[in-house]
């Protein structure tokens, strides 16, 4: 029955649906939400992130590293196994960062993140070979090895 979803799935759902919305806004690496990057469009992996789930009333850090050691659910990576709509992938990416403290020692380097939609789709702020700006993409579509996943977690 659709009006017996549960209030996690609602919210997943208006996640979704926010991403989705923002599809086509232009790419600016370093886009601080505070400086009103959501105001003029542009936005780049984790000011994506951090917007979208700030409106589904989830606080996140700026940097996609820190997002990537924030409180939540670290899940297998791999598409169709236990990632869920809603859950945020993170990637290596061109430029990123390394924060053993924040990892318990395990070496996990952190450049890119992304929402994953389902059907081995996601939605993120990019600026690579193949897309420009806020786009939906398959995982398969993304160039290796700056796409290869490190590390997913569900936070809703």
């Amino acid at each position: 029955m659709k009006g017996n979803r549960n209030p996690r799935e609602e919210k997943i759902k208006k996640l979704v649906e926010t991403a989705k919305s923002l599809i086509g806004r232009p790419y600016e690496y370093g886009a601080y939400l505070n400086k009103g990057a959501d105001k003029k469009g542009a936005f780049d992996c984790s000011s994506f992130i951090q917007f979208i789930f700030g409106r589904a009333g989830v606080e996140l850090p700026r940097s996609a590293i820190l997002q990537a050691a924030a409180p939540g659910k670290e899940i297998s990576g791999k598409p169709g196994d236990e990632m869920r709509p809603g859950d945020v992938i993170f990637f290596e990416g061109v430029r990123g960062h390394y924060r053993h403290d924040l990892f318990y020692d395990r070496k996990i380097f952190v450049g890119h993140a992304g929402i994953f939609i389902g059907d081995g789709r996601i939605i993120h702020a990019t600026d690579n070979i193949s897309a420009s700006g806020v786009v939906e993409q398959l995982l398969s579509e993304l160039p290796i090895p700056h796409y290869n996943i490190v590390l997913v977690k569900r936070f809703l």
